[in-house]
């Protein structure tokens, strides 16, 4: 697989964000939950229960994702990265890969966050990084490297240095 260009892999995110899809996409997931919760007890049959308790546990778990890909391409747009550096990882299941990243930055706490490749293949390693931030003191709602984006799949998490 031919990894895409940062840029390639900016665009391909944009028509989601412009049509408004990636801020409200989870809404279709909990709207298509309630109506087959309500399926369920019209029919009284337990097969849209499933996929009401299917649909429901995708749309909170996706809730952030979509918010998240908005504050980013916004961020890249409009905001001026700063340079720091980031450690990735990965769990690797028989069918599922997750992979984490930790960004430092000088001046700046860590923050840990779980991230989705978009058009690329993360290796278990540091890179040089360019990250961006809506607040200055805030989290990093975007960070590349020189293969990729990384996006936040749900809130980063602040790791506080000790020492």
């Amino acid at each position: 697989m031919k990894s895409l260009s940062i840029e390639q892999q900016i665009d391909v995110l944009r028509p989601s964000v412009t049509s408004g899809i990636a801020a409200h996409f989870h809404h279709w997931f909990l709207a298509g939950a309630a109506i087959a919760g309500i399926a369920a007890v019209v029919l009284w049959h337990p097969v849209p229960l499933v996929i009401a308790l299917f649909l429901g546990f995708v749309g909170l778990a996706e809730q952030k994702a979509g918010p998240n890909i908005v504050a980013a391409l916004n961020a890249y747009d409009l905001g001026t990265p700063t340079p720091g550096k980031v450690s990735v990882t990965f769990t690797d299941w028989s069918d599922d890969c997750h992979y984490h990243v930790t960004v430092h930055e000088q001046g700046q706490v860590d923050w840990k966050y779980e991230f989705v490749p978009q058009g690329w293949q993360p290796a278990a390693q540091d890179y040089a990084a360019r990250i961006w931030r809506i607040d200055p003191d805030g989290q990093p709602v975007l960070v590349t490297v020189e293969d990729g984006i990384l996006i936040p799949r749900y809130v980063p998490t602040r790791i506080e240095k000790t020492g």
